[in-house]
């Protein structure tokens, strides 16, 4: 009998030895894919995912580190046991660490230890975080608010769907359980509405886009079937809202240049057609742009006296303070210029004579020569043609919804106040009058087109609305 064991075992063992899946599986290690974006590098993704080049070269067998591709997928070597796709999420308005684990069927524990935080307390929109994706999965969207008084299985039932399969994507332990407040999750909206999770009582609340950064032109949109009056603020700056159609209202915003990075306050006040006003409010992140710097500038020194600049400065925010109703542009603006050259761009940093104070560029410069044309980039209105001491011959246009364009230091205008312009229509010509650096060198000295947009009483950057269509 011993003897039968004993060769039952070695039989057993034997097998046990010779069978290489057993031992594969059991050394198998799972690694996070990422696919490669344009502008990558293999020492931006080391640093990303707290690795280094050589053991992403080692993990992927990459025999030329120079040639990696958008679309490319790698390994990541630093998550060994994490499964899925790496994708940067933005978060975004009402988003919490709960409500990121149910949209994307991510583990709470599992999104923390990816993005190296301590504990998972707040997250403020416009940050990045790192998001493990699963394909067959796919993210999910919110369909519901439960209310008080109503039961998982209650709220599956009212919306049709199946409580067992609402249970697991939303991690609910018990459908049975009141959870007042809690926005339900759902691979489809049918049968039920889309809820916004930073204002419920709202079809639809953006911002865009996140994070806020200085120069940038923000946009809130805000979707509603049912009439609404909104007021809301964006840091120190109060919004106004226009409608579009019946059921889309937008504010625009300018963030400022020298904004101090770091949290904003977004608040948002809302009256229903029933008279009552709900409010709503979050920090949101405002990160630092990218800027240069000139070197310093000669220039007159009479167009840098507080008593010269101040008095100016005055007349053209009280130009850009009225805020029309009407919308004047419809599409992407048009370059304001001949020539697609910059002599300097908008934020960047900049010295006057001796004067140590630091300030900002407000506008982009187009390189260009004496007498060429300016035109129109928008539609608009003329609300001012004439002469200023520091930003010479000028033309300002409002396009509407608190948007203006200014065009400074021109040589000759065509337009006056109250002219209704069109896109491409020429409103001067470029020239070198007002505060233009070494203007007096010599006939036509550093003659260039000052172009500065204005939206909502906030001077941003014009080069982003000559390629981004803002409503």
């Amino acid at each position: 009998m011993l003897n039968k064991f004993l060769s039952i075992f070695l039989i057993v063992l034997l097998i046990l030895l010779s069978n290489p899946v057993v031992v594969e599986a059991q050394n198998s290690v799972d690694y996070p894919d990422y696919v490669i974006r344009q502008g990558d590098s293999l020492g931006y993704i080391a640093s990303l995912f707290d690795t280094t080049i050589n053991e992403i070269i080692e993990l992927n067998n990459i025999s030329n580190p120079d040639f990696i591709s958008p679309g490319q997928i790698i390994k990541i070597p630093s998550l060994p046991g994490t499964t899925g796709t790496l994708e940067l999420v933005t978060t975004q308005l009402g988003e919490n660490y709960s409500i990121l684990s149910v949209k994307y069927s991510a583990d709470v524990a599992e999104i923390t230890r990816i993005n190296r935080v301590l504990a998972p307390t707040r997250i403020f929109p416009g940050s990045t975080l790192i998001i493990p994706t699963q394909k067959s999965v796919g993210s999910l969207i919110p369909v519901d608010n439960i209310i008080q008084n109503e039961t998982g299985l209650e709220c599956a039932v009212g919306n049709g769907k199946n409580p067992h399969v609402l249970n697991l994507q939303n991690q609910i332990n018990n459908v049975n359980l009141e959870i007042p407040g809690m926005i339900i999750f759902s691979d489809s909206t049918r049968g039920s509405k889309l809820i916004d999770l930073f204002a419920p009582l709202i079809d639809e609340v953006k911002l865009y886009p996140l994070p806020l950064v200085q120069g940038a032109t923000e946009v809130v949109s805000v979707k509603s079937d049912s009439p609404l009056i909104l007021k809301g603020t964006l840091g120190e700056y109060e919004l106004t809202f226009f409608n579009d159609t019946a059921s889309q209202y937008y504010s625009l915003q300018g963030i400022h240049a020298l904004a101090d990075p770091g949290l904003v306050e977004f608040k948002l006040s809302a009256t229903f057609e029933d008279g009552s006003t709900h409010s709503f409010s979050q920090m949101v992140l405002l990160s630092p742009g990218i800027f240069e710097e000139d070197p310093p500038l000669s220039v007159d020194p009479k167009t840098i006296e507080p008593s010269v600049t101040e008095p100016e400065n005055e007349l053209v925010f009280s130009l850009i303070s009225s805020i029309s109703p009407n919308k004047y542009w419809v599409d992407i603006f048009s370059s304001p210029a001949v020539y697609q050259e910059y002599n300097s761009l908008f934020g960047t940093r900049r010295w006057y004579n001796d004067d140590p104070e630091v300030r900002f560029h407000s506008g982009v410069d187009f390189a260009g020569g004496l007498t060429l044309p300016v035109s129109s980039p928008a539609p608009g209105l003329v609300v001012f043609a004439g002469p200023l001491t520091v930003r010479g011959n000028t033309v300002f246009i409002d396009h509407g919804w608190g948007v203006f364009s200014g065009f400074f230091h021109q040589d000759t205008l065509y337009v006056k106040v109250g002219d209704r312009v069109e896109t491409g229509q020429a409103i001067g010509t470029v020239g070198n009058t007002g505060r233009v650096n070494g203007a007096g060198d010599y006939y036509g000295a550093g003659a260039h087109l000052h172009w500065e947009l204005w939206v909502n009483k906030v001077q941003v950057d014009p080069l982003n609305w000559l390629t981004e269509k803002y409503p």
